[in-house]
């Protein structure tokens, strides 16, 4: 599935959207809050390629600067994006890892410390990538 980079750009109480390479062109749009600036730049996009708003992803970067807040601020945003990215990952590479410590002949108690997850977790992942378990 195509990702959509997207620039949202404080502008006055206006977040500008900006959409780039879409088809070749830029996309741009606006939003009054970023909780709903991934539905405004998705249905601008999908007008723009003719499809529906869910056959891509989009992925939002609000660009502030030191002269809206703080670098500590800044600093801050930047490490919380890092953490979201990194547990993303954990939770998407998690099934893999339970199946192999499983394998390994690890309990599920020691596999649920080893991951820092409870030991009913551990168990639920289990069941939930088991063979001919529906997805």
């Amino acid at each position: 599935m195509t990702t959509y980079a997207v620039t949202a750009t404080r502008d006055g109480d206006w977040w500008a959207l900006v959409a780039k390479n879409v088809a070749g062109r830029e996309v741009a749009s606006q939003s009054r809050r970023l909780d709903v600036a991934e539905q405004v730049i998705r249905e601008a996009i999908a007008l723009v390629l003719d499809v529906e708003p869910n056959a891509f992803d989009v992925t939002i970067t609000p660009v502030l600067d030191q002269v809206m807040v703080s670098q500590g601020t800044l600093d801050l945003l930047g490490l919380r994006r890092t953490l979201a990215d990194l547990s993303d990952r954990a939770r998407r590479g998690t099934p893999r890892a339970v199946a192999e410590l499983r394998g390994a002949g690890l309990t599920v108690r020691d596999v649920a410390e080893l991951l820092g997850v409870t030991p009913s977790r551990v168990s639920q992942i289990e069941k939930q990538n088991a063979p001919g378990h529906p997805t």
